[in-house]
């Protein structure tokens, strides 16, 4: 585990705030959001302003990215070609349902964020772009639906208490999220919400993924994963999520719809995972993937 570096999370911070703020942001808004006194933030915003990294708006002393970001930028965008595909079916889904849509991508045994949308009248969201998520059953179950046998018992594997019937149970929600085409998350005791935006911000911790896994999976007896609901009932949710192909039909990215402030119907929940799995394929259309038939397109069945 690196070091930690608290200059360069600054400037990390910086960029990333600015990334948000298409206003720009005052020093005294950046030294707020840094928690530090503007006497240590007016150095290092002079040094990147001198870099060309930000740029500083003479009439309303406002800072803003800088052109010399732009290189970097255009480079980034070509290694991730399928993010500026993905970009307007993100930016539709967050118009349409007021929500926050990310894009994870699969690595290793981690889901890393890629790129996320929201509302133009809702805050950013909280998460960093390059943020991961340890895929340890049941968390990554989106990503592993579609993989062979084997594929899946290595991730069963992953979570060392697993038993039979325990991993008996992960394969039947599998199935059942292969037939409905896209995942439905519960969401985690009410809490924890400010405690899990705390520990998704503990990037240097060798203990973070660790504490982060047991509070998403956290429900109080419940399941993780809901493929079966009533349509007329409300549930607690904390994502919705549909997978994009490959050419080989493995799942290489997602499209999550996450942030839901409180409880939605049964009958919410088909309408906005329709909507994310139709932007799924057609992103992954768009990317020359190939969707498996044994992508199911049924509505979450009815108890």
């Amino acid at each position: 585990m690196p070091r930690p570096s608290p200059q360069t999370d600054r400037v990390v911070a910086v960029i990333n705030l600015l990334s948000t703020q298409e206003t720009g942001a005052t020093m005294t808004e950046i030294a707020r959001h840094l928690d530090i006194n503007q006497a240590s933030c007016v150095h290092m915003l002079a040094a990147l302003t001198s870099a060309g990294f930000l740029f500083r708006e003479p009439s309303d002393r406002r800072y803003h990215l800088g052109p010399a970001l732009v290189l970097p930028g255009r480079v980034a965008a070509r290694r991730y070609p399928e993010l500026a595909t993905a970009r307007e079916e993100m930016d539709a889904l967050s118009r349409t349902f007021g929500q926050p849509c990310f894009a994870f991508s699969r690595e290793g045994d981690h889901a890393r964020l890629v790129h996320y949308t929201w509302d133009a009248g809702s805050p950013a969201p909280e998460m960093r772009l390059g943020d991961t998520v340890p895929m340890v059953p049941p968390l990554g179950a989106l990503f592993f639906a579609w993989d062979q046998p084997a594929v899946v018992a290595r991730w069963l594997s992953l979570d060392t208490s697993m038993d039979e019937q325990r991993a008996a149970g992960y394969r039947s929600q599998l199935s059942g999220l292969r037939s409905l085409g896209y995942a439905v998350e519960a969401q985690p005791p009410s809490e924890q919400i400010t405690e899990l935006s705390r520990v998704v911000d503990e990037r240097t911790s060798p203990q973070r993924d660790g504490r982060l896994y047991r509070m998403l999976v956290a429900h109080e007896g419940g399941e993780h994963l809901l493929t079966e609901v009533e349509s007329e009932s409300s549930y607690a949710v904390h994502g919705i999520g549909a997978p994009i192909f490959s050419e080989h039909g493995t799942v290489e990215m997602s499209f999550n719809m996450i942030g839901f402030d409180r409880p939605i119907t049964g009958e919410q929940i088909a309408v906005i995972g329709t909507a994310v799995r139709a932007a799924a394929d057609r992103t992954t259309a768009a990317l020359g993937g190939v969707v498996p038939r044994s992508r199911g397109n049924r509505s979450p069945s009815t108890r």
